[in-house]
């Protein structure tokens, strides 16, 4: 997370202020605004900054090709034993990383051992549960152990799994490893960290290295920009060169010149989840009736300006397969809302007030992150339409990354409105399965567990399209986080960009390598 407070030597910050006067548009340099500073760490790294740089930085054994499927990557080749317990994966020789060091198989179970040791501080563990663990067969070839078949595996190598150098990171605890995660990373990606100016920009710069072709750039410049307006902004004034921006921006930036828009499909949710272990969200009678009491379809049109389609539940439209379209989103119903609250022992009273039988007002901070618009917008319209059946809604708006370091990974908030980009698969086990470490909502559901392990066990289309839409018509009654809508991704670039993959930003970026700067028109 946003630890990155140091002591620069005086050289460091000249060289940075070398950085920070190169001429805006320079050819061959492309400059993206991320949220927050990044970690160095695909491992350990859980924001959303951190997820975009690393995708540079670090290459992964597979990537997903424009239309998400995994193709290769650091592996050239795999094959699958018949019981699918075992994986066998053949690494592309020739490789360096950006120290100059070989890239082996030991790299590979490097990384892998760091996932499954939960002492290491990662994030993936739930991702690679069903692993058991990696042996090294020879220099190029790696055999993942599974102890259940595991269908996700391919897409979730390709999505967040950068691999790690073995060499520079051994006998440390990855958390513990600032060196690496904050000033000197060193992947074997087509980009390498030229310069980092902590609450500023991160500069990368062309690997020579790279095993592919030769990127086409010279540089990548992330610049931390926490607020979308000023995105928007530096984006007119030709300081950025490709942003993804809110519905409530399109006007400032169509019929700009030398900037074209476009939206892609993403496969995301944005929801309210609420502290299943508080008292106040701890029944599933009263999350459906938050559900019944917020116009979604007043949000989509209003907040979203129609970029977005409403939700039946937490698996996307863009899931085209594994999305149940035959079920209807749930209405706004502030009536049916009543009535299961009052089921569930809360009445208003003469006030107007929702309160329990022990005088208990329904009374919670809904927490957001500050400067998107988007976001802020549709937790005032979550506020004022809980606020309509009784409910105080208190908004509480922070900066996005203590947002998550300091309320969402300890579980340290009532509500929160916030969004999961999830990997191009329909597993949710990682998110919604019971002591999951990406289930900050702390949702409990012994059916749902069941199909979600059952999904993710299952390689057969029809099956696992039968399992994930039982697990839909489950939320239905229980619903885990009060899903918002699917939103379309709208980029709004400079006209001189060449090569953008149509996909979301982050997935886009695991193909820096084909992106190029040409005239504008």
């Amino acid at each position: 997370m946003t630890r990155w407070l140091r002591h620069l030597s005086l050289g460091t910050l000249v060289a940075l202020a070398s950085c920070d006067t190169a001429p805006a548009g320079v050819a061959g340099t492309l400059r993206l605004p991320i949220i927050n500073d990044p970690i160095f760490n695909p491992v350990i790294a859980p924001d959303l900054g951190s997820v975009m740089v690393n995708k540079v930085i670090f290459s992964a054994l597979v990537r997903p090709d424009t239309a998400l499927q995994p193709t290769p990557d650091l592996a050239t080749s795999w094959e699958v034993a018949p019981d699918g317990l075992t994986w066998t994966f053949h690494l592309r020789p020739g490789v360096r990383w950006h120290d100059g060091a070989p890239f082996t198989s030991r790299d590979v179970k490097f990384t892998f051992d760091q996932i499954l040791d939960l002492a290491s501080g990662t994030r993936l563990r739930s991702d690679f549960a069903a692993v058991d663990g990696v042996d090294i067969v020879d220099s190029l070839t790696v055999r993942f152990r599974l102890g259940a078949p595991f269908a996700p595996l391919l897409t979730l190598l390709g999505y967040n799994a950068g691999i790690l150098p073995e060499h520079l990171l051994r006998g440390q605890r990855l958390s513990d490893a600032t060196t690496f995660n904050r000033t000197t990373p060193i992947g074997t990606g087509p980009f390498r960290l030229a310069q980092v100016t902590p609450g500023a920009t991160v500069v990368l710069e062309r690997n020579p290295h790279w095993y592919g072709a030769p990127p086409g750039l010279d540089r990548l410049i992330f610049k931390v920009v926490p607020d979308i307006n000023a995105q928007v902004a530096q984006l007119r004034a030709g300081e950025l060169d490709l942003i993804t921006i809110e519905p409530a921006n399109l006007g400032s930036v169509q019929h700009q010149d030398g900037i074209t828009i476009r939206q892609v499909p993403v496969v995301q949710h944005w929801y309210v989840g609420f502290n299943t272990m508080s008292h106040l969200f701890s029944a599933p009678a009263v999350r459906r009736a938050m559900a019944f009491a917020v116009n979604r379809e007043a949000i989509v049109a209003g907040v979203l300006k129609g970029y977005a389609d409403l939700p039946t539940g937490t698996i996307p439209v863009a899931l085209r397969e594994y999305h149940d379209s035959t079920l209807h989103p749930i209405p706004f119903a502030p009536d049916s809302a009543q009535a299961l609250l009052a089921q569930a022992g809360w009445h208003r009273d003469a006030d107007g007030k929702l309160r329990n039988a022990a005088g208990r007002d329904f009374a919670f901070d809904l927490l957001v992150d500050k400067g998107n618009p988007t976001r802020e917008q549709a937790a005032l319209a979550v506020q004022q339409d809980l606020e309509r059946i009784g409910m105080t809604v208190r908004l509480r708006t922070m900066e996005f990354a203590a947002l998550v370091r300091d309320r969402v990974l300890p579980g340290n908030y009532e509500a929160i409105l916030i969004w999961w980009t999830t990997p191009p698969d329909p597993d949710q086990y990682a998110f919604y399965a019971s002591d999951q470490d990406n289930n900050h909502v702390r949702w409990r559901n012994r059916t749902a567990d069941s199909l979600l392990l059952a999904g993710r066990r299952t390689s057969d289309p029809t099956a696992r399209r039968e399992i994930y839409r039982a697990f839909q018509r489950v939320e239905r009654d229980d619903p885990p986080v009060l899903v918002l809508f699917y939103p379309r991704e709208i980029q709004a670039a400079t006209t001189r960009l060449r090569g953008l993959p149509a996909l979301g930003i982050r997935d886009a970026l695991r193909h820096s390598e084909v992106l190029s700067l040409g005239p504008g028109s």
